[in-house]
């Protein structure tokens, strides 16, 4: 089983370590992104606001928010299949607030998060299904810098808690 404190600090950027630090350091590969979709399931449902709902003006809407894990996980999820798959080609960066802009008139159902969130899961774990240890560990580049597939479980895990810690402190 391999955890999170077995990963090396030159298997990822420095700029990671704040999303990796919200996650104990027992937590392992296998059940990472099991544990962390539970949790995520659970925050939505207990949301009574509307997901048009911001906390104040130009900051994002809670559906946003959402979104914005949507997007990073599934971004995340297509670099981990390439690093899998041994391709070193430096893969880029993505503008997040390009990404929200072009949601701005979005209309978020709950329903219909939820429904995307799930099979978004679903998927970034079967990226991860199959894969064998030494794949894990093979080494890609994207934004300019290195990182091993097997960061990016604990990395999509804690990116979701850090948005959802802000959920529940500047908008519920």
């Amino acid at each position: 089983m391999f955890l999170l404190k077995d990963l090396d600090k030159s298997e990822y950027s420095e700029y990671y370590t704040p999303y990796l630090s919200l996650l104990d350091k027992e937590t392992a590969l296998e059940s990472v992104l099991f544990d962390s979709i539970s949790q995520t399931v659970k925050l939505v449902n207990s949301i009574d606001k509307p997901f048009s709902y911001s906390y104040a003006k130009g900051k994002w809407s809670i559906g946003q928010v959402l979104q914005h894990n949507l997007d990073t996980e599934r971004i995340f999820a297509y670099r981990a299949l390439r690093f899998i798959r041994n391709d070193a080609t430096p893969l880029p960066g993505f503008d997040q607030d390009l990404f929200v802009e072009a949601l701005a008139d979005s209309a978020f159902a709950k329903a219909e998060l939820l429904s995307s969130m799930q099979s978004t899961r679903q998927a970034t774990i079967d990226v991860f299904k199959n894969a064998t240890a030494d794949s894990l560990q093979f080494r890609g580049v994207a934004s300019g810098q290195f990182m091993t597939a097997r960061v990016i479980p604990f990395l999509i895990a804690g990116h979701s808690l850090h948005h959802e810690n802000i959920i529940k402190e500047r908008y519920l």
